[in-house]
């Protein structure tokens, strides 16, 4: 993990060092508007000692070249227990975020910072006890991190994201830190 963070840390220096071929010549309005993107992301719930992983998609609209307004949807397959209920086994979970990045952008690179919230949905699944109860639960979840965006070319972007995604679990009164990792495609028009 650390050196998956050094990794992306020193690319970004580098990009940042070398200077932009035909910086000046780029007019500010040339950034894309919107980005839809695919995802890969990785959820450790770390109050649960439990990994997670999914995929999702993500639309972006940016207003400006520093600031963006942006919502993803993340789906997790593997069934794991309810966390939000406790009350069955076998779950899978939906994520959705909308809010805001803000940075700023060079033709090649893209460094911001955001904020989302949102919610995660933790599905019904098989009860604990045979004829018991099988409830889902929809939880508050707030994201807040860091956004390295490469720029290939034009149209296309390659995004990696670092955050704390906390999750209040109201039933049981506490807010649990999260560390999320996404990487991501998108196209840029």
């Amino acid at each position: 993990m650390r050196k998956m963070f050094l990794f992306v840390l020193v690319t970004a220096a580098a990009l940042l060092i070398v200077p932009a071929q035909n910086a000046q010549a780029q007019s500010r309005s040339e950034t894309p508007k919107v980005e839809v993107g695919a995802q890969y992301t990785f959820l450790r719930l770390r109050d649960f000692d439990i990994n997670d992983s999914g995929v999702g998609g993500r639309l972006t609209y940016n207003v400006t070249d520093n600031f963006g307004i942006e919502g993803e949807v993340n789906f997790f397959p593997q069934r794991r227990p309810n966390f939000a209920t406790l009350t069955s086994t076998d779950s899978q979970r939906t994520q959705a975020l909308f809010g805001v990045k803000y940075g700023m952008r060079s033709e090649k690179l893209g460094i911001f910072g955001k904020l989302r919230p949102g919610f995660i949905y933790f599905g019904q699944g098989t009860p604990v006890v045979p004829g018991g109860s099988s409830a889902s639960a929809t939880e508050f979840a707030l994201d807040f991190g860091g956004v390295v965006e490469l720029y290939p070319s034009r149209h296309l972007a390659l995004r990696f994201d670092v955050g704390d995604t906390v999750i209040r679990f109201g039933g049981f009164g506490f807010t649990s830190h999260n560390l999320q990792i996404t990487p991501g495609v998108a196209l840029r028009f």
